[in-house]
């Protein structure tokens, strides 16, 4: 019997409820996905009103409502899923993809009596190849670690929701990790489970080669026939990890999976460091918050070398304080998650490829007190560093293959 679900999250729930949701706010299907702060109030509202809606039917409606709840009821219906199973949901960063997990969530724990975790996917543009690829993979590294907190026998993996991308190469994923792939196709009580067929990955080939990787692994694409013969000779031998398409090549989303695992971050990641007094901090005082921390700086890593537009609010956030306009910063503030609130000031020093991390909020109240005035007072000169690098990749050494 399962007690583990890991599930992708799509938009079946919104447009399920057209007409339920166009009653509460008659244009939100207007609104642009990207995330702004004003729509994830809208989204916020919707979340709370939808939730209200739909916890009072009955399971057979629900299962016709959203392809999530239905997977796990049905699931536990069959009885090869405990009452209280812990799940982790991964959704896409947009306005109905928030909207439409965050409603899932609360009706799964509400009405399935689960525990749900949230994953938030980055990025995913369909229409720009080389930041998709980046988003593609980093999903693929944070679906790895998930399947690796439990094991096939007790957990149910099923990315039956967002882009059929994500499904398709989940599978890879799940495979190279033995799991089979739980489907459901929507409005059906009928789960398929695909079998795991045997891949194998010669970790040799990407450290003999990891010098080759990192070009790709920090660009993006590449003229082929500019490049070396070397280069070209493992780019034909090793054509499942690469993409090829009118002369240019970079690396497909499942070769940034495997060179972005744990264990090959002494050839493919940068360098991070704490202030020496931001660490005893964290360890004197918030012990138990330095999972958190760990994920929220790979966060922050992410979508620093993303170079998109779209993360300037939160790698940026000093923006958002009037008091700082028109000051030339040396530094940065982050703003981080809110479960827990982690805000934070850094930077990125390109000459050694190292990110420093000076201080870090755990209350938001704090950080709106006290960060425009911090950050102005930083003097990185007479800073005592402490490295990190080794802690933050190796804390979860269970998500390498």
């Amino acid at each position: 019997m399962y007690n583990r679900v890991i599930l992708t999250s799509g938009v079946s729930l919104i447009f399920n409820n057209r007409q339920l949701i166009e009653e509460k706010n008659e244009d939100f299907f207007k609104w642009n996905e990207q995330l702004t702060d004003e729509s994830i109030q809208v989204s916020n509202e919707l979340i709370e009103y939808l939730t209200k809606a739909l916890e009072t039917m009955r399971f057979k409606e629900l299962q016709q409502k959203s392809a999530e709840i239905s997977m796990i009821t049905v699931l536990q219906q069959r009885k090869q899923l405990v009452k209280q199973p812990y799940i982790t949901l991964f959704y896409t960063d947009t306005l109905k993809g928030r909207t439409a997990a965050f409603v899932n969530k609360q009706i799964l724990e509400k009405l399935c009596k689960a525990r749900v975790n949230m994953r938030k996917i980055y990025e995913l543009d369909v229409d720009n190849r080389s930041l998709l690829n980046r988003a593609l993979g980093k999903y693929l590294s944070d679906v790895s670690r998930a399947l690796l907190e439990g094991e096939p026998r007790t957990t149910c993996f099923a990315p039956i929701g967002g882009y059929k991308v994500m499904t398709s190469l989940g599978y890879l994923v799940g495979a190279l990790h033995n799991y089979p792939t739980a489907y459901l196709h929507e409005g059906s009580t009928v789960i398929h489970e695909i079998p795991a067929v045997n891949i194998e990955v010669d970790e040799d080939i990407i450290k003999k080669n990891h010098h080759i990787f990192k070009k790709f692994f920090d660009g993006d694409c590449f003229e082929l026939d500019e490049l070396s013969k070397e280069e070209q000779a493992l780019i034909h031998e090793q054509s499942v990890m690469f993409d090829q398409v009118e002369g240019l090549v970079e690396l497909n989303p499942f070769g940034r999976f495997l060179c972005d695992q744990d264990k090959y971050y002494k050839y493919f990641k940068s360098q991070v460091y704490f202030d020496v007094s931001l660490k005893r901090m964290i360890d004197n005082r918030y012990a138990n918050y330095w999972g958190d921390v760990y994920e929220e700086i790979k966060q922050l890593i992410f979508q620093h070398e993303a170079k998109s537009a779209r993360y300037r609010a939160t790698l940026y956030h000093e923006s958002a304080f009037s008091t700082l306009n028109g000051i030339d910063l040396q530094y940065h503030l982050y703003k981080g998650g809110n479960s827990p609130v982690i805000r934070a000031i850094w930077t990125y020093d390109k000459s050694d490829d190292s990110y420093y991390i000076v201080h870090i909020w755990f209350d938001h109240n704090d950080y709106d007190r006290e960060a425009a005035q911090k950050i102005k007072s930083i003097d990185k000169q007479n800073k005592r560093w402490v490295n990190i690098t080794e802690a933050l990749y190796e804390s979860n050494n269970g998500a390498n293959l």
